[in-house]
């Protein structure tokens, strides 16, 4: 097993970033606001069905399946 060392504040910060991340009734919170903000400002209604985003649905997109491209070897 590998070590890493970190300061200790940063680990502090860590420690209180994973806190926050854990508490869902604050990212529930977090992501309602987020959706107030996108239709207030831009317009933007997200909708709660997402079945259209999935990864059979987006790797079905014939459009994104081109021929031999340069950018393909950048």
């Amino acid at each position: 097993m590998k070590t890493v060392t970190i300061p200790k504040e940063e680990y502090d910060r860590l420690q209180e970033a994973y806190a926050i991340l854990r508490d869902e009734k604050f990212l529930e919170k977090l992501n309602r606001l987020a959706e107030l903000f996108l239709f207030e400002k831009l317009g933007i209604v997200l909708p709660e069905d997402t079945s259209d985003l999935t990864e059979a649905a987006i790797g079905n997109v014939t459009e994104w399946k081109s021929e031999e491209n340069p950018w393909n070897d950048v």
